[in-house]
């Protein structure tokens, strides 16, 4: 909320007694790009992209007419060619603050060890190598792989609220939870779920993709996994035969929540929407580029 030694606001800036501006408190909910799914036969779901917030800790205290760095991840693309752990997704940034993109799954082949992130991938079946570790504060890792017969299962990539799953002898490991909010009243939605894990053997089921738009795992039969969800930060499920098409992670986005005498400037690159309510607004930011900024005035 804005400081008690507020008296008007001039010209859309807070002023306080002597004209010295007053800062303006920001609220946020930030979320780095999903990764993608390994490619292969039961490969590791991706990690969810890292998402920070003001919720329970402290806001950002922002000055108006001040221009502030913008952007929003992509998702990861889907991984090319066969047998190839999954890419990483991109980092968001607003202001002084970073949140990580999500880390690829992990593929059988030797040297293809899930990656880390904001939350990590999952391994794959063979377990050869442990899941991708999740950045302390924005994720969590992924899920183990099971080793191989009967199912072949790999592990789902971690979320912000829990650990990818770990692929088990019934199919592939789920993707782990993302979280949502409610700050100043308005409900921000569950975002940064991991994608779940593939499954190679026929008559399994890969792993469901965690809440917060996560992917589900492919499954044998040359079942395609799902993406992860645009504008979340979703982790993509993992490959559960090779011959399948492989998953993409979601983009991120940052949700802004400040006193409603402000209004924000964004360049031109920037794609947001923005609602009232309370003496509060909120803008959903969905897409902007590193040259972007956003201006309270």
């Amino acid at each position: 909320m804005i400081s008690a030694n507020v008296s008007a606001f001039s010209i859309g800036k807070a002023v306080g007694r002597g004209g010295v501006v007053v800062p303006l408190t920001v609220d946020y909910v930030l979320v780095a790009g999903g990764a993608a799914g390994a490619r292969g036969n039961g490969c590791g779901g991706g990690g969810a992209g890292g998402l920070l917030t003001s919720s329970g800790s402290t806001a950002l205290s922002l000055l108006p007419q001040t221009a502030y760095s913008l952007t929003i991840g992509a998702g990861a693309p889907s991984a090319t060619g066969n047998n190839v752990r999954g890419p990483n997704g991109s980092n968001s940034i607003f202001s002084t603050l970073t949140s990580i993109g999500g880390g690829g799954g992990g593929d059988q082949t030797v040297g293809q060890s899930p990656w880390f992130g904001g939350s990590g991938g999952g391994s794959s079946y063979i377990n050869r190598y442990p899941a991708g570790s999740g950045t302390a504060g924005q994720g969590n890792n992924g899920g183990n792989g099971n080793g191989g017969a009967p199912s072949y299962a790999a592990g789902g990539g971690g979320g912000k609220s829990a650990l990818g799953g770990n692929g088990t002898a019934s199919g592939g490991g789920y993707g782990g939870n993302g979280q949502g909010y409610t700050i100043q009243g308005f409900t921000i939605p569950a975002k940064a779920g991991g994608g779940g894990g593939g499954v190679y053997s026929a008559g399994y089921s890969g792993g469901s993709g965690g809440s917060g738009g996560g992917g589900n795992g492919g499954a044998s039969s040359q079942l395609a996994p799902t993406n992860g969800a645009v504008s979340t930060g979703g982790g993509g499920g993992g490959v559960g035969n090779y011959h399948s098409a492989g998953s993409s992670g979601g983009s991120g986005s940052v949700t802004l929540i400040y006193p409603d005498a402000f209004t924000p400037t964004f360049t031109a690159g920037v794609t947001s929407s923005t609602t009232s309510a309370g003496g509060y607004k909120k803008t959903e930011v969905t897409a902007a580029g590193p040259s972007d900024t956003v201006t309270f005035g």
